[in-house]
């Protein structure tokens, strides 16, 4: 009877000596390259308040009215018809929406009174009023 010889099959693997490397060279590369950016505004004065509440950024939108009337959401400047449109845009992606004034303190109120009927109609009801701490 004639023996059969088994043959030892060849292991194919992935060498994995190096992977950490790589891995802390691609952790580093996007480290480097990744450019975080810092919310822009309009320059204002916030008001003073005697007690803050923090709410959860992840469901404002934040609305900037500077001393000139000049209207920025979300460090998009538009006009106040615009306001609508934006906010109705914002609700509908997010149903918990809450609209947050950064005003200056010497904003003209007609002009904040024509922000929130804007608001009113783009059915934005839960707004904020964001002031600084009295020390």
């Amino acid at each position: 009877m004639a023996k059969i010889v088994k043959q030892n099959k060849l292991v194919a693997g992935i060498p994995t000596a190096s992977m950490s490397d790589i891995s802390f060279l691609l952790l580093l590369f996007f480290m480097v390259s990744t450019v975080f950016v810092k919310e822009q505004g309009l320059d204002v004065t916030m008001p003073k308040a005697e007690a803050i509440e923090k709410i959860q950024r992840k469901h404002s939108a934040t609305i900037y009215v500077d001393r000139n009337g000049t209207v920025s959401i979300d460090d998009y400047k538009c006009s106040i018809p615009d306001v609508m449109v934006k906010m109705y845009q914002k609700k509908a992606a997010d149903f918990n929406l809450i609209s947050c004034f950064r005003t200056d303190e010497k904003t003209n109120y007609g002009v904040m009174a024509d922000v929130m009927n804007q608001l009113r109609e783009a059915d934005a009801l839960r707004v904020s009023f964001e002031a600084k701490l009295k020390r």
